[in-house]
């Protein structure tokens, strides 16, 4: 049966056979199971954004009224939220050895596109052991 290949770019690749990750690799046969964490999606990142701007116009208040406390309530909420906003996520397999992260990245439409191939990938490979295992008559 010949390796077909899934999905592909410059940091992963996924075949019917394994999946490889910047230099992380695993066999699809031992996927139990795959999990995104962490990662905002388009509409997270506009409520986020809007906090942001909320928190700087906090600040802004706090600086105009020489009040400190207020200052510091929206800095830290700006600052907060902004780290929240850039954070990366992480792609997760369960597999037969336990828990691995096999790519992390900002973009979680680029994670969801890579587990959503390694999917594909297990479901082939699930389809292709059935036809092994039936017997020619």
């Amino acid at each position: 049966m010949p390796e077909t290949i899934i999905y592909q770019d410059n940091h992963v690749t996924v075949t019917t056979r394994e999946v490889a990750a910047d230099g992380a690799s695993c066999l699809i046969s031992d996927i139990i199971d795959t999990m995104v964490a962490g990662g905002t999606g388009v509409e997270e990142k506009v409520f986020l954004s809007l906090i942001v701007i909320f928190g700087i116009g906090v600040a802004l208040v706090g600086l105009l009224l020489n009040d400190n406390g207020e200052l510091c309530l929206g800095l830290g909420l700006a600052v907060v939220t902004a780290l929240v906003l850039c954070g990366k996520c992480q792609l997760r397999l369960a597999t037969t050895n336990g828990r691995t992260t096999i790519l992390v990245h900002r973009d979680i439409r680029y994670i969801r596109r890579v587990r959503d191939a390694i999917e594909e990938a297990m479901a082939a490979s699930q389809s292709l052991s059935r036809e092994g295992d039936a017997l020619p008559q």
